[in-house]
């Protein structure tokens, strides 16, 4: 009889110790679900913030055919222009280059570890006297 005490026992010690783990796994589970979503909601705010930046500069370029013309003829790099955009969200730069024939509008948001891309390529259209949106990345 005294043996089975001992056993029943160590088992209920196993089951409180199994237990107290299963509760720190939940709790583990319930913080990262929350850090996931915390991310995603971040990654879509930059993803956001760069979508207005690069429209916005892509707004401010089309009225400036001789810019985006000297960028292509020159092959200029990625240079910043505009204005860098920052706020609670984290903040946003843009830039302007060539690459394969193509005029680049490229906008990086950032906040801490998060990042968010977005780019318009711009090609001189056939008559060689205005840029068209070729497409967005």
């Amino acid at each position: 009889m005294t043996q089975d005490r001992g056993s029943i026992s160590f088992t209920a010690i196993i089951l409180i110790f199994s237990a107290s783990l299963l509760m720190v796994a939940l709790g583990q589970l319930n913080y990262l679900e929350h850090k996931v979503l915390d991310n995603s909601i971040a990654q879509k705010q930059l993803r956001q913030m760069a979508e207005f930046a690069v429209q916005r500069e892509y707004d401010r370029l089309e009225q400036d055919q001789a810019f985006l013309k000297a960028v292509l003829m020159e092959s200029r790099a990625m240079e910043p222009t505009g204005d860098v955009l920052k706020n609670e969200q984290g903040q946003c730069h843009v830039f302007v280059g060539e690459k394969n024939g193509q005029v680049i509008i490229w906008a990086v948001a950032e906040r801490e570890n998060s990042k968010a891309q977005v780019s318009y390529s711009l090609v001189l259209d056939e008559e060689g006297d205005k840029f068209v949106l070729k497409g967005m990345f």
